[in-house]
């Protein structure tokens, strides 16, 4: 369970004359500003869980000593399912790119803030002991005139520190196997558990989904040809017909598409239809068990490095069009990686 703390006292003056509010008059406008955001981005959810404690908890920004949480609590504050495990909630944190949230929103969070009348904000800091010592998230207090005013912290405190060179542009994709993301009731009968064997009874039902839709176009585009040969006026009922089979022919080729890209690129986007309505956006996989091949409902997904929020893996367009994307939730068509299904890592592309 998350500790608790003493009462918060009065603030202090600071250099420029005017009273530092306490962190605890700042808490509620930071938590305002949260729920005028629309992401869900689970860097918030932590940020929120972090902003929710200290309120709870009541404490303030006087002196070097603050209101820490670790990852395990964080975890546990948001109700995820790595709060038993210190080290599985390490990674979702970082993962997460939990330090990165506040810091690229920073320019609204100041306004926000100078909006409802405050001269100071609300900034992430992160003190690393080292050693065997967990590190510690809080939450500060700077000015928004000039530089912030930071007190001396432990040589350990820190603003979330950039990314290095070899890591700035570099997201590593996390890997929800066959089996952990729920298919809609109407892919039961096809993926069963999650997954399903290609040389099985099930993989006969896939490979039908491409075989009857190529039969479709080929029946369709016979009898277009057949009536070539058919000496009569042209009635509404040849143009409605011709409309209808082009239409037609249009929508299985997307299928078939699908189908055949799946087991060309050994990936493709799952189908709303396949993926139940609670889960994200998930894809298809086809990869090898032993000396069987498999495929899966599986999920691809990361933090964008430059908002973080969601990152959802998407098709390009133009000559990419074939190619996969990883695509921010929230800013699409501008923060955009690349996607290598066996190193599970990307690059910014644009």
């Amino acid at each position: 369970m998350l500790r608790s703390e003493s009462q918060p006292t009065s603030p202090e003056p600071v250099a420029n004359g005017l009273s530092e509010p306490s962190l605890r008059e700042l808490l509620p406008c930071l938590n305002d500003w949260l729920d005028s955001q629309r992401d869900e981005a689970t860097a918030s959810k932590l940020i929120r869980a972090l902003v929710s404690q200290s309120i709870t908890l009541g404490t303030n920004s006087k002196g070097a000593r603050q209101l820490e949480f670790d990852a395990q609590e964080l975890t546990e504050a948001s109700g995820m399912p790595e709060r038993d495990d210190y080290e599985a909630s390490a990674q979702k944190v970082k993962n997460a790119n939990f330090g990165r949230y506040l810091e690229s929103r920073r320019a609204s969070v100041e306004a926000f803030f100078a909006e409802h009348g405050f001269r100071h904000a609300l900034q992430l800091k992160k003190h690393s002991p080292g050693g065997r010592h967990r590190a510690q998230w809080f939450l500060e207090v700077y000015s928004l005139e000039g530089q912030a005013d930071t007190p001396d912290g432990q040589p350990g405190d820190q603003l979330v520190e950039p990314l290095s060179d070899a890591t700035a542009h570099q997201i590593q994709y996390d890997y929800a196997e066959a089996g952990l993301v729920r298919c809609s009731f109407i892919a039961k009968p096809l993926l069963g558990t999650g997954s399903f064997k290609i040389r099985s009874v099930r993989g006969l039902a896939f490979a039908s989904t491409i075989i009857v839709p190529a039969l479709c176009m080929l029946l369709l585009t016979g009898t277009g040809w057949l009536h070539l040969y058919v000496h009569r006026p042209l009635a509404t009922s040849d143009l409605a017909f011709a409309v209808l089979a082009v239409l037609g022919c249009w929508i299985l080729w997307g299928t078939i598409r699908d189908g055949w890209w799946l087991l060309a690129d050994r990936i493709a986007p799952a189908s709303e239809v396949l993926v139940s309505w609670k889960e994200t956006p998930a894809q298809l996989e086809s990869f090898r068990t032993g000396e069987e091949r498999v495929i899966g409902l599986v999920r691809y997904t990361a933090t964008c490095l430059e908002c973080a929020a969601a990152i959802e893996l998407r098709y390009g367009e133009g000559n990419e069009g074939r190619r996969l994307f990883g695509c921010c939730v929230e800013s699409p068509q501008e923060h955009v990686f690349t996607f290598d299904r066996v190193t599970r890592r990307g690059k910014r592309f644009r």
